[in-house]
């Protein structure tokens, strides 16, 4: 696949975005700030603001849910179908949601989910993995692993074909979905035929052109923020265990993947970077970076309209990759 990167056009957010947080504001919906309110409020500050995102009437879907052992208890999976597939065997995407390991969940990113299922062909399995900093890096992988390994066995009686694995994610997902990816290239370990990755936490380094840049908080999410997710997700483990930060990782053998990030981010320099390893790596890859967009555009479909492009581009790659 070749790199396709949309220039950007000179920090220029996007009309709609404005108009969205002005809306929100009006409401008293705002993003969450662990930094200045403690974290159950910022938490629940978190599901109230995506659930303005969401709106009112979610997208047709067939919804259920399982659960799978993982390495500390039991692991909740949601399931979402794309209507009017009930019998057919279909491949999968394993997704994992952003919040820098601390905030969000299954439900922030319902309309996302939903979304990819329609429009990709897939299942969506959305993974409600444990937070930091109750639980802390590596505990996630464990529960990664547990998934992928539920989707490739019992996961048949769910309709989900086991050859056509997709892993995914946002932000901290994105770390995650990299991450399984890597650990699939293990012998017995079950095939990753593709990955999605949205605008990802690959490495533990602020010092990039992105976070000097937009790393004050114009647009949204702050350098000090990712400090504290970081400081949240680790603990007292290293910051450069390729495990956490996979952009220090040997990248060779991945499959297929497509990169989109945001340009008005102070995390997009993780995924320029990813970008130019996987080149050296000779990983097949494609790479979208959208103009006028902040961290978190993929969770803005309803009100959005190049967010919704962007998660349409995703969904079709999807099902290019997966042989819908």
């Amino acid at each position: 696949m070749p790199d396709t990167i949309l220039r950007p056009a000179a920090d220029r957010l996007d009309p709609q975005v404005i108009a969205m947080n002005e809306a929100a504001a009006r409401l008293g919906a705002s993003p969450a700030d662990p930094l200045s309110l403690p974290l159950a409020e910022a938490r629940a500050a978190a599901e109230r603001y995506h659930a303005f995102l969401n709106g009112a009437t979610p997208l047709s879907a067939e919804v259920t849910e399982a659960t799978v052992a993982g390495p500390a208890g039991p692991v909740t999976l949601r399931l979402y179908r794309p209507p009017g597939r009930r019998t057919e065997r279909l491949p999968v995407l394993l997704y994992f949601h952003g919040g820098g390991f601390v905030v969000n969940s299954v439900d922030t990113h319902d309309r996302l989910l939903r979304l990819l299922a329609r429009h990709s062909g897939a299942v969506v399995c959305a993974v409600r993995y444990s937070l930091a900093p109750e639980r802390r890096f590596p505990h996630q992988h464990g529960e990664a692993l547990a998934a992928l390994r539920w989707v490739a066995t019992a996961g048949a009686a769910q309709g989900i074909d086991p050859e056509r694995i997709a892993v995914g994610g946002d932000s901290a997902g994105a770390n995650l979905a990299l991450v399984l990816a890597l650990a699939a290239r293990a012998p017995g370990e079950p095939r990753v035929a593709f990955g999605l990755l949205f605008y990802g936490m690959f490495a533990h380094d602020f010092d990039t052109v992105s976070h000097r840049r937009f790393g004050d908080g114009r647009y949204g999410l702050t350098t000090a923020r990712m400090r504290w997710y970081w400081n949240q997700y680790l603990g007292a483990a290293t910051p450069d265990d390729p495990r956490a930060a996979p952009l220090l990782a040997d990248l060779r053998g991945l499959p297929p993947l497509l990169l989109l990030a945001a340009d008005l981010d102070c995390l997009r320099d993780d995924t320029l970077r990813l970008a130019e390893r996987l080149a050296e790596a000779k990983v097949p890859h494609r790479l979208a970076v959208y103009d006028g967009l902040p961290h978190s555009f993929a969770t803005a479909t309803r009100l959005v309209d190049r967010a919704h492009g962007a998660v349409l581009q995703a969904a079709l790659a999807l099902r290019r990759h997966l042989n819908v």
